[in-house]
């Protein structure tokens, strides 16, 4: 169900819940969406964030918009697999020697939103720490990273500060985590709002990647689920060694 009390916008926890529905087979390619006035009416909320939803899955190639006949169930979208180095953002960049920093967009306990309960192995509505973060190089912005964690392995996390540590060092050196193998799926995107392509310096117009990660201990419990949303384009300079 929607949580108008969580800092996660109403739009997107819309969009995971009709997501979540077609990923699970509740929902199969070809089925109609209900109308945007049923929507309303089921979740209590405006016609525009409805709107607002359907927007973005229809970006994400989930469903498709039939003029006179109705919103339908795409077959599933594409997707890119990647399994590769288990790196944080801060490490990767020092590795290439470009100058970084970040910007905390939110940090708090809250909810579990229906999708990263459901990657994170953990009841819907169980308690998260989200960490919402904005990532620049060389003084540009180029991603925007939600993270969910479990709240119950990372007791105090919400009070330290993510613009100066690293969160997989955190976890590792102060709560005992040993971040074993992730998984990563990409897929392009647009935009999910003004305040999004805002953020990443873009036009609502100007397509975006998609990343989803869940990072796992060696006995395979998830412990991080995150969202990233990368620039299409952007640029860094190079110097010679």
């Amino acid at each position: 169900m929607i949580n108008k009390n969580i800092p996660i916008p109403i739009y997107y926890q819309l969009m995971q819940i009709i997501r979540s529905s077609i990923e699970r087979g509740e929902l199969n390619p070809g089925d109609s969406i209900p109308t945007e006035v049923k929507i309303m009416n089921k979740y209590g909320i405006s016609r525009a964030t409805v709107r607002q939803a359907l927007l973005q899955l229809v970006n994400e190639g989930y469903i498709r918009r039939i003029k006179a006949k109705g919103t339908f169930v795409n077959s599933p979208p594409a997707r890119s697999r990647f399994i590769g180095t288990l790196k944080g953002f801060s490490e990767e960049m020092k590795q290439k020697g470009l100058p970084h920093s970040t910007r905390v967009l939110d940090n708090s306990i809250m909810p579990a939103p229906v999708r990263a309960a459901e990657k994170l192995q953990i009841a819907s509505g169980g308690q998260v720490f989200y960490l919402k973060r904005l990532r620049f190089v060389q003084g540009d912005p180029v991603l925007i990273a939600e993270s969910y964690l479990p709240a119950v392995i990372c007791g105090g996390i919400e009070k330290e500060n993510f613009e100066d540590i690293s969160l997989y060092d955190l976890l590792e050196n102060k709560y005992g985590l040993t971040l074993h193998h992730g998984r990563r799926e990409f897929e392009p995107a647009m935009p999910g709002s003004k305040e999004e392509a805002g953020f990443l310096g873009i036009t609502l117009k100007t397509p975006i990647l998609y990343v989803e990660s869940v990072v796992y201990t060696e006995n395979n419990t998830p412990v991080e689920y995150v969202e990233i949303k990368i620039r299409g384009r952007f640029a860094v300079d190079l110097v010679q060694a």
